[in-house]
């Protein structure tokens, strides 16, 4: 179990590493900072300045499926220091696989019908929105993606 603040997080064990680039370049993008959120019970996982490679993660639980919405994360990028600094804001969309390690039978019932294509979430384009997911539901899984901004 994952305490933030008066938040109490259950559930499946979840890693998010982004790793920020040039969209241009390739290169790390520095200056910025990241801010992870889930809708629904488990709010904001906080907010953090990347590493000078680039990187930042967040340890959190697996997001739950809710009523036409496919499990996902929200995540934006801001300017270092700049609340106002908005560079890029997008979801990531867990993929299936993941969504079936992480969920029981019952709670793999709640995505039948569901699909990334008819989520009004995903307004963007969720085929690059899908993270690269590892690990297993007994230790955690990590959800790993880069993002060009």
């Amino acid at each position: 179990m994952t305490e933030h603040r008066d938040d109490v997080v259950r559930g499946v064990p979840l890693t998010v590493k982004l790793r920020l680039v040039s969209a241009n370049s390739g290169r790390p993008r520095t200056g910025c900072a990241v801010s992870l959120w889930h809708c629904g019970g488990h709010r904001s996982r906080g907010r953090q300045a990347v590493d000078p490679a680039g990187w930042v993660s967040f340890t959190s639980a697996f997001p739950g499926a809710h009523t036409g919405h496919w499990p996902h994360v929200h995540f934006a990028v801001h300017r270092d220091g700049d609340d106002d600094g908005l560079l890029h804001a997008a979801q990531l969309a867990m993929p299936g696989d993941a969504c079936t390690k992480a969920y029981c039978a019952a709670e793999r019932r709640q995505l039948d019908g569901l699909s990334l294509a008819g989520d009004g979430c995903f307004t963007g384009g969720w085929a690059l929105e899908i993270p690269s997911v590892t690990g297993d539901a007994s230790r955690g899984l990590v959800a790993t993606r880069t993002v060009g901004i």
